[in-house]
């Protein structure tokens, strides 16, 4: 999907060329140039395709829409209910593996290139900010993954090799932490332009860069065998927050403040103007419901017929999901779905949740489990403009113990709604909240681990495909348990 800027760079460029080679005049120069459009590459040509070809596939099509947010059990569907019931199609598995590779990592390929040739050391760093991102995504969505050796393709590399999971997480740590090195605020000359994430704010690039450290570090803490010193990584970002800033407040959430306009809408606007597949998942209504919860009445709409809010069961027949009538149940709610809706990659909560569990396994640097966990269900509802109630605050508050981590982890459930991959990822890490499978479903009765490798890669990297499956110990199927997970 090229959605901003791209294909109308290549169609200009394309006819600029066209007409040079054409066109005889002794005014060549003066007639064919298009002022409208570059003669040359350059990095901030490459940066908005590259960042909203990554933000519409993790957020809208297939991968959010149905992959994150029906596994997560965030929505469900209605009609065509294949997908809800794990039968997930190879355009599926294999678009998200193409957009991710061939759109938006190519771009930041570039754009770091470009970045060494002009010495700019901050669209290095943003490339490389953005890669790790992208990286994190595609490990976590199928596994081992080409990463040491991918998008390598000009240097003659066809057939990257596969990085297993923990190898992965490693280098992106690594790439992060020096990507926060390289950023320099200070030198406008060496200023970015094109950044439709954060308007060129170079500190909030930094703050993406070990928040999103701080994401993978946090799965990699009870790992024996992660291969880096977890806890010291840790303590590095949080014992120097002058240095390694992240996160601090609502306003620096991560996330594409998409536009009213077309091709720059939310995908799910764009989706919802001609379909209408999707229902909140019972799933969530019930348990919002329950604790009275202010988050049910923005993440979901009331029926259009009137009455209470309700959800869909994930994974129902078509006659029954039919049955339970259109106009009868939830909707996703008016905020999710307008034009204006922000693609949300990393928010303010979800870093309040991750000190909390860091906090609660005993990384004293994160500061108190009970404070960080009731200052991210504040920011959570603060994202909404909610203002979260004494009582709802004191019928949450934190337990001790094993009790105490359920509900740090379903409380970040909750907050992560809409961000369906990355909550399915951290029902995969620790099995919470208790979901259970789809009421019909094809997976043996378990929800998907994984997404399958495209057949693309059986095809053309055989051999490291075969050797990846075989050092996961399993087969290419929605079963295979992910290293975070074993």
């Amino acid at each position: 999907m090229k959605r901003i800027f791209s294909s109308l760079r290549h169609i200009s460029l394309i006819a600029a060329f066209t007409l040079g080679v054409s066109a005889c005049t002794d005014k060549f120069d003066e007639i064919n140039t298009n002022p409208n459009a570059p003669s040359t590459a350059t990095a901030d040509l490459f940066l908005p395709h590259g960042i909203q070809s990554a933000v519409d596939a993790y957020w809208g099509g297939s991968l959010g829409m149905d992959i994150g947010n029906l596994i997560s059990q965030y929505w469900a569907r209605i009609q065509y209910t294949d997908i809800d019931q794990y039968l997930v199609s190879s355009d599926v598995y294999s678009g998200a593996w193409q957009t991710f590779h061939i759109e938006a990592l190519a771009d930041y390929q570039r754009i770091y290139k470009l970045g060494v040739e002009t010495k700019n050391p901050n669209y290095q760093a943003v490339a490389l900010i953005m890669r790790s991102w992208v990286f994190s995504l595609i490990t976590d969505i199928y596994g081992d993954i080409p990463y040491s050796q991918s998008i390598q393709g000009l240097e003659g590399i066809l057939q990257p090799k596969y990085d297993t999971q923990k190898e992965v997480y490693a280098g992106i740590v690594k790439e992060l932490k020096t990507a926060n090195d390289l950023i320099d605020a200070t030198d406008k000359t060496k200023a970015i332009a094109g950044d439709i994430l954060f308007a060129n704010d170079l500190t909030k690039w930094k703050k993406f860069a070990n928040s999103l450290s701080l994401r993978l570090l946090n799965r990699m803490l009870d790992k024996s065998d992660a291969g880096i010193d977890v806890k010291a990584e840790i303590n590095r970002i949080l014992s120097d927050p002058t240095k390694y800033p992240v996160i601090s407040s609502v306003s620096d959430n991560i996330q594409l403040n998409y536009i009213d306009a077309t091709n720059n809408n939310n995908p799910i606007n764009q989706n919802r103007k001609t379909r209408d597949d999707h229902r909140v998942s019972a799933t969530l209504v019930n348990k919002l419901a329950e604790m009275k919860d202010a988050r049910l009445a923005v993440y979901a709409d009331k029926p259009a017929d009137g009455g209470d809010y309700k959800g869909v069961p994930n994974g129902l027949s078509n006659a029954d999901a039919n049955a339970l009538g259109l106009s009868k149940t939830s909707k996703v709610g008016a905020y999710f779905v307008a034009a204006t809706a922000p693609g949300v990659i990393m928010s303010y909560a979800e870093l309040l949740f991750i000190k909390a569990e860091l906090a609660y396994k005993g990384i004293t640097a994160a500061g108190t489990a009970a404070t960080n966990y009731t200052a991210a269900i504040t920011a959570s509802h603060s994202q909404y403009k909610l203002t979260v109630s004494p009582d709802y605050l004191a019928a949450n508050a934190l337990k001790t113990g094993s009790d105490g981590y359920t509900q740090i982890m379903e409380q970040k459930w909750i907050a992560l709604f809409g961000q369906g991959v990355e909550a399915w990822t951290e029902f995969r890490r620790t099995g919470i909240p208790a979901l259970k499978p789809s009421v019909i479903n094809v997976n043996g009765g378990v929800i998907p681990t994984r997404l399958p490798y495209p057949g693309s890669e059986e095809s053309l990297n055989y051999e490291n495909f075969s050797a990846a499956l075989k050092q996961q110990g399993g087969t290419n199927d929605m079963k295979l348990k992910l290293w975070f997970a074993k």
